[in-house]
């Protein structure tokens, strides 16, 4: 790792498409996007490749640090500020395995030509996925010896990586470094989310949790407390590693769900009961997680619960993260996360920027409900928490329905899909049908991946943050 720089740069990854031409390019138009998931800071950012009538796209794009980003919906690749990766995608293959190569320059091009074989050879985990393995109800027994047969595999894993594996031969020691972190890494994740899928099927979490994960202080050294899952890991690894083997820890005291344990005594509880290091890796970075990604999100809601009284909340919750945190790039994104929230937090009104395509096609949804607030909430019918986020809603709708305010529900699936649902449940409101290339500008324009996701748009047109339907109406 000190070998590594860590700040932040510029990686290209460029592509074709095999065959090119104007066909080809309009097909593939909106629907290649590069995902960048900076789990450390809570942020990510998807960025649309424009493609050209050959077939060919190129982007230059910004990264905190080396990591694992998406080429959204092709592959995985490796960014590393200063490479090139190159995509090359032959849609005459018969399968996307087949079809996509990667190359580039630097670490950038030595890991992504590895990740996918890597993980088709050591950690294909499907046959755990198949509806024959979930056919015997789980008893809190039967869980913990399922366990032990996870961790079982985790170790033999573990001892081939030890004994070398011959796909890392030739590599550079870092790239070695990153492949047997990443391995290790999706071995921990899927061993937790074994756990997530059965943890509350009436079992008593209390006692379950920690004999569930006492595998986790004799393997901490490579499996948690290692920097190396910094640049090796993913977004999945650590969102698993805080929501399931750390939460009953950093989310203590859930009876008020603003209030989580004091950040100093959860570490400390690491060692009574997991005993993991008061100074843990991952137990850091989910430290800084909470604050960015669950603090800082829920700003407005904290603030208008606890009055005057706690007006400096969040720089106090700062404050408390920030002085449990010992690695200093942890720290050094902590304070950029800060930095960023506070600029936000700030503006009442997105900048104005140029416009784009995407903006131009939200122009033209918007266009006929001119004048309004707009409550705008991008769904689709295979999301669960979308619909039921729709039914609950229902209400505020009804509430509304003479003021000047208009709620636009936006999807890419069709109205004969949608009908079965919107109909019986009486889902008022506008209902807006897209195609999958107007869903892709829709995503880079307000960066979301996740659904459902809403934005507030004033009277004047405007994207408006921390406000609520109510607050513009008032204006």
């Amino acid at each position: 790792m000190n070998t590594l720089p860590l700040h932040g740069g510029e990686v290209v990854i460029k592509g074709r498409i095999i065959p090119g031409g104007p066909d080809i390019a309009k097909q593939f138009e909106g629907r290649i996007s590069a995902l960048m998931r900076n789990y450390i800071a809570g942020t990510e950012k998807t960025t649309l490749f424009e493609i050209k009538e050959d077939g060919t796209f190129s982007l230059n794009l910004q990264v905190p640090y080396p990591m694992y980003l998406l080429v959204y919906p092709m592959a995985e690749v490796y960014a590393c500020p200063g490479d090139t990766v190159d995509v090359t995608i032959d849609i005459t293959k018969p399968t996307k395995e087949e079809g996509v190569t990667l190359d580039g320059t630097g670490l950038s091009g030595e890991v992504s030509k590895l990740t996918q074989k890597i993980r088709n050879t050591y950690c294909d985990f499907s046959a755990d996925y198949e509806p024959s393995a979930e056919k015997i109800k789980l008893t809190p027994d039967s869980l913990l010896k399922r366990k032990d047969e996870l961790v079982a595999r985790l170790d033999n894993m573990v001892c081939k990586i030890n004994a070398g594996l011959p796909e890392l031969d030739g590599c550079s020691p870092m790239a070695s470094d990153i492949i047997r972190t990443y391995i290790v890494a999706a071995y921990t994740e899927h061993i937790c989310d074994y756990y997530l899928r059965h943890e509350r099927d009436g079992f008593d979490t209390g006692e379950i949790w920690p004999k569930f994960f006492n595998f986790a202080a004799p393997r901490e050294r490579y499996m948690l407390d290692n920097p190396l899952l910094m640049i090796s890991a993913d977004h999945s690894f650590f969102n698993r590693i805080e929501y399931e083997l750390l939460s009953p820890i950093l989310y203590a005291n859930h009876g008020n769900s603003i209030f989580g344990a004091d950040e100093k005594e959860a570490m400390n509880e690491l060692q009574d009961k997991l005993r993991l290091s008061p100074t843990d890796f991952c137990a850091q970075v989910s430290l800084l997680h909470k604050l960015v990604g669950y603090t800082f999100k829920y700003r407005n809601v904290f603030e208008s619960q606890m009055k005057e009284k706690t007006k400096d909340y969040i720089a106090d919750e700062a404050a408390k993260i920030f002085s449990v945190i010992s690695h200093p790039e942890i720290m050094r994104q902590a304070v950029i996360a800060y930095n960023e929230h506070i600029k936000e937090y700030e503006m009442k009104v997105v900048e104005e920027k140029p416009m784009t395509k995407a903006d131009s096609i939200f122009q033209r949804i918007i266009e006929p409900y001119k004048g309004n607030v707009l409550f705008v909430d991008f769904w689709e019918m295979s999301c669960g928490p979308c619909r039921q986020y729709m039914l609950s809603m229902r209400d505020e709708v009804e509430a509304n329905k003479d003021k000047p305010v208009k709620y636009l529900y936006i999807t890419d699936d069709s109205e004969e899909k949608c009908r079965s649902f919107l109909e019986p449940n009486n889902i008022k409101g506008e209902h807006i049908h897209i195609t999958r290339t107007e869903w892709g500008y829709m995503q880079e324009k307000f960066q979301f991946t996740g659904i459902p996701h809403t934005e507030l748009i004033d009277k004047n047109g405007k994207q408006r943050k921390n406000t609520t339907v109510e607050e513009l109406l008032k204006e």
